[in-house]
Protein backbone atom coordinates (compact mmCIF):
# COMPACT_ATOMS: atom_id res chain seq x y z
CA UNK A 1 0.00 0.00 0.00
CA UNK A 2 2.84 2.40 0.80
CA UNK A 3 4.39 2.07 -2.62
CA UNK A 4 1.04 2.59 -4.33
CA UNK A 5 0.48 5.75 -2.29
CA UNK A 6 3.97 6.99 -3.09
CA UNK A 7 3.75 6.15 -6.80
CA UNK A 8 0.37 7.88 -7.16
CA UNK A 9 1.79 10.92 -5.35
CA UNK A 10 4.83 10.92 -7.62
CA UNK A 11 2.65 10.76 -10.76
CA UNK A 12 0.43 13.61 -9.53
CA UNK A 13 3.47 15.70 -8.60
CA UNK A 14 5.06 15.00 -11.98
CA UNK A 15 1.92 16.36 -13.64
CA UNK A 16 1.94 19.37 -11.32
CA UNK A 17 5.61 20.00 -12.17
CA UNK A 18 4.81 19.70 -15.88
CA UNK A 19 2.30 22.54 -15.44
CA UNK A 20 5.11 24.72 -14.08
CA UNK A 21 7.41 23.67 -16.94
CA UNK A 22 4.69 24.66 -19.41
CA UNK A 23 4.35 28.02 -17.68
CA UNK A 24 8.08 28.63 -18.12
CA UNK A 25 7.79 27.71 -21.81
CA UNK A 26 4.83 30.06 -22.18
CA UNK A 27 6.86 32.90 -20.69
CA UNK A 28 10.37 32.38 -22.02
CA UNK A 29 9.98 30.42 -25.26
CA UNK A 30 6.60 31.48 -26.61
CA UNK A 31 6.68 34.97 -24.99
CA UNK A 32 3.00 34.93 -24.04
CA UNK A 33 1.58 37.60 -21.75
CA UNK A 34 -0.25 35.08 -19.50
CA UNK A 35 1.23 31.80 -18.26
CA UNK A 36 -1.68 29.59 -17.17
CA UNK A 37 -0.04 26.24 -17.93
CA UNK A 38 -2.33 23.60 -19.42
CA UNK A 39 -5.13 23.40 -16.85
CA UNK A 40 -4.73 26.96 -15.63
CA UNK A 41 -6.91 28.13 -18.49
CA UNK A 42 -9.84 26.56 -16.64
CA UNK A 43 -8.51 26.26 -13.09
CA UNK A 44 -6.40 29.40 -12.60
CA UNK A 45 -7.28 29.85 -8.93
CA UNK A 46 -4.76 30.01 -6.12
CA UNK A 47 -7.12 27.90 -3.95
CA UNK A 48 -6.69 24.98 -6.37
CA UNK A 49 -2.91 25.30 -6.16
CA UNK A 50 -3.17 25.31 -2.36
CA UNK A 51 -5.39 22.21 -2.37
CA UNK A 52 -3.02 20.41 -4.77
CA UNK A 53 -0.05 21.17 -2.53
CA UNK A 54 -1.98 20.14 0.59
CA UNK A 55 -3.07 16.85 -1.04
CA UNK A 56 0.54 16.08 -1.96
CA UNK A 57 1.65 16.87 1.60
CA UNK A 58 -1.02 14.59 3.09
CA UNK A 59 -0.11 11.83 0.66
CA UNK A 60 3.58 12.17 1.54
CA UNK A 61 2.62 12.04 5.22
CA UNK A 62 0.62 8.85 4.58
CA UNK A 63 3.62 7.41 2.72
CA UNK A 64 5.91 8.28 5.61
CA UNK A 65 3.54 6.72 8.16
CA UNK A 66 3.28 3.53 6.10
CA UNK A 67 7.07 3.52 5.72
CA UNK A 68 7.73 3.88 9.46
CA UNK A 69 5.08 1.31 10.44
CA UNK A 70 6.24 -1.30 7.87
CA UNK A 71 10.00 -0.94 7.45
CA UNK A 72 10.39 -4.46 6.05
CA UNK A 73 8.31 -3.65 2.98
CA UNK A 74 10.81 -1.02 1.84
CA UNK A 75 14.36 -1.46 0.67
CA UNK A 76 16.69 -0.11 3.35
CA UNK A 77 18.21 3.08 2.00
CA UNK A 78 19.57 5.92 4.11
CA UNK A 79 19.33 8.28 1.12
CA UNK A 80 15.69 7.39 0.41
CA UNK A 81 14.87 7.70 4.13
CA UNK A 82 16.47 11.15 4.24
CA UNK A 83 14.66 12.21 1.07
CA UNK A 84 11.30 11.14 2.46
CA UNK A 85 11.89 13.18 5.62
CA UNK A 86 13.11 16.13 3.53
CA UNK A 87 9.99 15.88 1.35
CA UNK A 88 7.70 16.27 4.37
CA UNK A 89 9.43 19.42 5.57
CA UNK A 90 9.88 20.87 2.09
CA UNK A 91 6.29 20.27 1.03
CA UNK A 92 5.12 21.62 4.38
CA UNK A 93 6.90 24.86 3.52
CA UNK A 94 5.45 24.73 -0.02
CA UNK A 95 1.92 24.52 1.42
CA UNK A 96 2.56 27.47 3.74
CA UNK A 97 4.08 29.38 0.85
CA UNK A 98 0.97 29.06 -1.36
CA UNK A 99 -1.69 30.32 1.01
CA UNK A 100 -4.18 32.50 -0.90
CA UNK A 101 -5.47 35.79 0.43
CA UNK A 102 -9.28 35.50 0.52
CA UNK A 103 -11.82 37.86 -0.87
CA UNK A 104 -10.02 39.96 -3.45
CA UNK A 105 -11.19 39.53 -7.10
CA UNK A 106 -14.31 37.71 -8.28
CA UNK A 107 -12.28 34.47 -8.57
CA UNK A 108 -11.88 34.49 -4.80
CA UNK A 109 -8.20 35.11 -4.10
CA UNK A 110 -5.06 36.80 -5.27
CA UNK A 111 -1.98 34.67 -5.64
CA UNK A 112 0.44 35.31 -2.83
CA UNK A 113 4.15 35.53 -3.31
CA UNK A 114 4.65 33.51 -0.14
CA UNK A 115 7.66 33.97 2.09
CA UNK A 116 10.61 33.78 -0.32
CA UNK A 117 8.42 34.73 -3.27
CA UNK A 118 8.64 38.31 -2.02
CA UNK A 119 12.36 38.16 -2.86
CA UNK A 120 12.29 35.99 -6.00
CA UNK A 121 9.92 36.18 -9.01
CA UNK A 122 6.83 34.10 -8.12
CA UNK A 123 6.56 32.10 -11.36
CA UNK A 124 10.22 31.11 -11.34
CA UNK A 125 10.24 30.45 -7.60
CA UNK A 126 7.28 28.05 -7.81
CA UNK A 127 8.94 26.34 -10.75
CA UNK A 128 12.03 25.87 -8.55
CA UNK A 129 9.98 24.55 -5.60
CA UNK A 130 8.27 21.97 -7.80
CA UNK A 131 11.55 20.97 -9.48
CA UNK A 132 13.16 20.32 -6.08
CA UNK A 133 10.09 18.43 -4.84
CA UNK A 134 9.83 16.23 -7.93
CA UNK A 135 13.57 15.50 -7.96
CA UNK A 136 13.56 14.53 -4.27
CA UNK A 137 10.57 12.25 -4.85
CA UNK A 138 12.35 10.51 -7.74
CA UNK A 139 15.51 10.09 -5.64
CA UNK A 140 13.47 8.55 -2.80
CA UNK A 141 11.59 6.26 -5.20
CA UNK A 142 14.80 5.02 -6.83
CA UNK A 143 16.42 4.61 -3.41
CA UNK A 144 13.57 2.45 -2.11
CA UNK A 145 13.62 0.36 -5.33
CA UNK A 146 10.05 -0.96 -5.08
CA UNK A 147 10.56 -3.20 -8.13
CA UNK A 148 13.12 -5.22 -6.10
CA UNK A 149 10.71 -5.58 -3.18
CA UNK A 150 7.88 -6.71 -5.47
CA UNK A 151 10.20 -9.23 -7.17
CA UNK A 152 11.28 -10.67 -3.83
CA UNK A 153 7.67 -11.07 -2.73
CA UNK A 154 6.90 -13.06 -5.88
CA UNK A 155 9.60 -15.52 -4.95
CA UNK A 156 12.16 -14.22 -7.40
CA UNK A 157 15.59 -13.74 -5.93
CA UNK A 158 16.74 -10.17 -5.59
CA UNK A 159 19.38 -9.28 -8.13
CA UNK A 160 22.54 -7.97 -6.57
CA UNK A 161 23.00 -4.22 -6.88
CA UNK A 162 25.59 -3.19 -9.41
CA UNK A 163 28.59 -1.33 -8.11
CA UNK A 164 28.89 2.18 -9.49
Amino acid sequence: MGFVTFIVTLVIQAFHASEHILQMLQKYVWHLTRFPGLLGVWFDFEWIHLLMNLAILLSLLATWILYTKNPGMWRDSALADAMLAFLLYFQGYHVLDTHPRPGIPAGGALPTPGILGRIFPVLEFHFFLNAVLTTAMIVAFVGFQPWRVVASRRGQPLQPRRAH
